[in-house]
């Protein structure tokens, strides 16, 4: 996230976690490689809560914190979150 309000690359949108991690555009790629990664994992669309390590399944909170932090260290995004 940054000091303004808006994402860098969609300014219509806000800046936060769950736009960067579900909705930019700019990382389309990057989030249909992760998503592919979870849906082993995941039988359904991982919301923000599971992105960030919310599911009670320890193992599987595990799994996904490390996924997710693989999407953003090959966004570059890694400082955002």
């Amino acid at each position: 996230m940054t000091d303004s309000s808006h994402c860098p690359w969609c300014p219509t949108q806000p800046d936060t976690p769950e736009h960067l991690l579900l909705h930019c555009p700019r990382h389309h790629s990057h989030r249909m490689a992760l998503l592919h990664s979870l849906s082993a994992i995941h039988p359904h669309r991982p919301t923000l809560t599971d992105l960030l390590g919310g599911c009670t399944n320890t193992t599987q909170a595990f799994k996904t914190l490390n996924f997710t932090r693989t999407f953003l260290q090959k966004t570059n995004q890694l400082h955002r979150i």
